[in-house]
């Protein structure tokens, strides 16, 4: 997990590098969140049915005009489940009584695009849809009693979004966004399919500029 913190530190410098040097090119508006996550498919029926309070969510873009923009999306989520003690097959025609947890980290990092169908309309609620594709750095470790499996790995990730901005005075650029997102994440480790997820976020919205 280390190893995804500084290789998201670095993504996230990165980006507010190229932010500074973006500055004469369009407006670069920062969002920061909290972010609740469910699983749902695959990912609920077979790692973890317990929905993840532990995330944040953020997004650091560059208008292009007054309803498109483009940027870098960036998050984290913590899941943990914890199964009653059961019998489990573990090779050789063998089966063990434990206690199964699976422990699992996703850091996604993903290129989108946001549309903001009545930016430049009066009003004070502005809603906007959003879609990206990119990575999903996923640390994976599961425990069955005293034995475990560990993975480390980078899965490609899709996302589709909706939400609100809500400005905190008239024609201002700061405001709460709070919105919805559905997370697609091909994973496929220890013969599991994926970990999709929808997300819940509410937080900041900010210009850097």
């Amino acid at each position: 997990m280390k190893k995804f913190m500084h290789i998201f530190s670095a993504i996230l410098f990165a980006a507010i590098t190229f932010s500074a040097q973006a500055q004469n090119q369009g407006k670069a508006i920062l969002s920061l969140g909290y972010n609740y996550s469910l699983p749902t498919g695959a990912f609920k029926s077979d790692l973890i049915s317990n929905g993840s309070a532990r995330g944040f969510t953020g997004d650091l873009m560059f208008t292009i005009n007054h309803k498109w923009s483009v940027g870098l999306g960036f998050g984290f989520q913590d899941y943990y489940q914890k199964y009653p003690r059961a019998i489990y097959p573990t090779g050789n025609h063998e089966e063990t009584s434990a206690v199964l947890s699976n422990s699992i980290q996703a850091l996604p990092v993903i290129a989108k695009g946001t549309f903001m169908p009545l930016a430049g309309k009066a009003g004070l609620v502005q809603p906007y849809i959003t879609a990206g594709a990119g990575l999903s750095f996923v640390s994976f470790r599961q425990y069955l009693g005293a034995f475990g499996n560990v993975s480390s790995s980078a899965s490609f990730a899709a996302q589709g979004g909706a939400g609100v901005i809500i400005p905190f005075k008239k024609n201002s650029a700061t405001g709460i966004n709070i919105g919805a997102d559905y997370n697609y994440v091909r994973y496929q480790h220890f013969g599991y399919s994926n970990s999709n997820n929808l997300s819940f976020h509410a937080g900041v919205h900010f210009p850097l500029k």
